[in-house]
């Protein structure tokens, strides 16, 4: 008995190598970033209530039935449960990598919360029958939660290579990176409440309650791109200017690039009916987007400690 306690506080007191905290962080980051697309597929194909009962889909199975609306429901499910043990392994791992800061290891355990958070924040956005509020918070919590890890994984990154080859001296643009950073949550937040006043309820079984005027909304919504997009391009030409050829330079170009991709995305499905196929690009596009603008601002952090 007393072999098998020590052999566990070995365990446990175990150290974890950079590459392998690191390698924890990039399947993390990936999952969490398939939440998010996933469960923007099961509001816009209105399978939000294809499985009535959680955690199983139905009283009296665990698996769905032939439906296809619950299957997407239940596939977002799984696919979050993965997620939450993988981010919770990751928040286990980043106390026993040595040289890690600890605020690193703090952002993955906020990270790892906000994803057990979801459980019960998921149980009742289905008994309270898909209430926009409950959407837009599972929502909203999901992105945030990839916005952390994403932090995360940058500086498990630099970790395991020794940091940025050429470093960075240029702070005020590592002021305005963060800036575009809290403007880009601000956009996700405002698209959120978009899709809550939309066509698109999360369910056919029932009616289900808008949340505002869409109109108000999209004209909110388009204030905040202009704003974001300004922002993220002004650091896009200042790193061009002050670190031409370093990591956070030739992401700030794709950041851009995405930008642009979901400015027309958004022109597209406005004036096209909102279709579902498209809002469904445009929040994957929404994710990739929170993922390089939070990477951007990290590295130059980083680069300006």
């Amino acid at each position: 008995m007393a072999t098998a306690v020590s052999s566990l506080a070995r365990i446990r007191s175990a150290a974890v190598s950079a590459r392998g905290f690191q390698t924890a962080a990039l399947v993390t980051l990936a999952l969490l970033w398939l939440v998010v697309t996933t469960g923007g597929l099961v509001r816009l194909t209105a399978s939000g209530l294809g499985c009535p009962h959680w955690p199983t889909c139905e009283a009296n199975q665990l698996v769905p039935s032939a439906s296809y609306h619950a299957v997407i429901e239940f596939t977002n499910r799984v696919i979050s449960g993965v997620a939450m043990l993988a981010s919770v392994a990751t928040a286990i791992m980043a106390y026993r990598v040595p040289g890690l800061n600890r605020g690193v290891a703090r952002a993955a355990a906020l990270a790892a919360a906000g994803t057990v958070a979801q459980v019960p924040l998921g149980a009742l956005t289905v008994a309270f029958d898909l209430h926009p509020l409950l959407v837009m918070s599972h929502f909203l919590l999901a992105m945030a939660v990839v916005a952390a890890s994403t932090w995360v994984t940058v500086r498990a990154w630099r970790l395991a290579h020794g940091g940025e080859p050429r470093p960075l001296h240029v702070p005020r643009v590592g002021v305005a990176a963060w800036t575009a950073v809290a403007a880009c949550l601000v956009l996700v937040t405002t698209g959120a409440f978009v899709t809550a006043a939309g066509p698109h309820a999360g369910s056919t079984d029932k009616p289900i309650e808008r949340l505002g005027d869409f109109h108000d909304a999209a004209w909110v919504h388009v204030r905040a791109a202009v704003i974001f997009s300004t922002l993220f391009v002004v650091v896009a030409v200042w790193l061009w200017r002050k670190a031409r050829g370093s990591v956070p330079q030739r992401l700030s170009v794709a950041g851009v690039v995405l930008a642009l991709c979901q400015l027309a995305v958004g022109e597209y499905q406005y004036r096209n009916g909102l279709p579902w196929g498209v809002i469904a690009v445009h929040v994957a596009i929404a994710a990739t987007l929170v993922v390089t603008v939070v990477t951007v601002a990290a590295f130059i952090r980083d680069s300006a400690e």
